[in-house]
């Protein structure tokens, strides 16, 4: 999503689709990595060998995530490096930065509640069997 949402601001702003900028050729990059990971964990037909080796090029890919973080200061690139900083002065304007906090918190909550629920229906799947998870669920019995 990243990317392809790069790509349409960058049309405007860079007058360009794509550019070979750091933060977007590692990130490109990563892309190919998860794409690698979920094609290796389909070609390989025994499970347990299939989630080793994906796991194992999982791994490899995140040693790609500090590249793309610090891409912005280690190369000279389009992007700016952080607007926000928690031990320095944020370089961004007081009347977004209240906004954007408060987005942060909501994205939070909004996380720990799907994965709350998602531990829930794992749960009751997990117990269907029994009188309590049927009742939990709303199942008749």
């Amino acid at each position: 999503i990243t990317l392809a949402t790069g790509a349409i601001w960058g049309k405007p702003m860079w007058g360009t689709w794509w550019t070979w900028d750091p933060r977007l050729t590692s990130e490109l990059i990563l892309l190919f990595m998860y794409i690698g990971v979920m094609g290796l964990n389909a070609a390989i037909e025994d499970r347990r060998r299939a989630a080793r080796a994906a796991g194992f090029l999982a791994i490899v890919g995140v040693v790609l995530l500090p590249v793309i973080r610090y891409s912005v200061v280690w190369w000279n690139s389009l992007h700016q490096g952080s607007s926000v900083s928690v031990f320095g002065e944020s370089r961004i304007d007081p009347s977004m930065l209240g906004p954007l906090w408060v987005m942060l918190v909501a994205t939070k909550f909004w996380f720990a509640g799907s994965l709350l629920q998602r531990a829930r229906a794992a749960n009751l799947e997990a117990e269907s069997g029994k009188a309590w998870a049927r009742a939990a669920a709303g199942v008749p019995q």
